[in-house]
């Protein structure tokens, strides 16, 4: 699996930023990481980040956006 498929630039604007992205997708590969360590420690080559960013694209999980008050 590679960052190629989906494509970065789709995903950002899915996200809406690259700085929501970021945040959006970070926070569930660590969630992968807790719940499936076995899984990454037998499959090296497969990034939880790449996981992470393949689910939010596929809309398996969601953006929560907040304002401030």
């Amino acid at each position: 699996m590679a960052m190629i498929d989906p494509p970065i630039e789709k995903v950002i604007e899915k996200a809406g930023s690259r700085y929501a992205l970021c945040t959006v997708v970070t926070k569930r590969a660590k969630e992968l990481l807790l719940e499936q360590p076995e899984y990454f420690k037998q499959n090296m080559r497969v990034k939880p980040i790449e996981v992470a960013s393949k689910e939010f694209y596929e809309g398996k999980y969601d953006l929560v956006k907040t304002t401030r008050k």
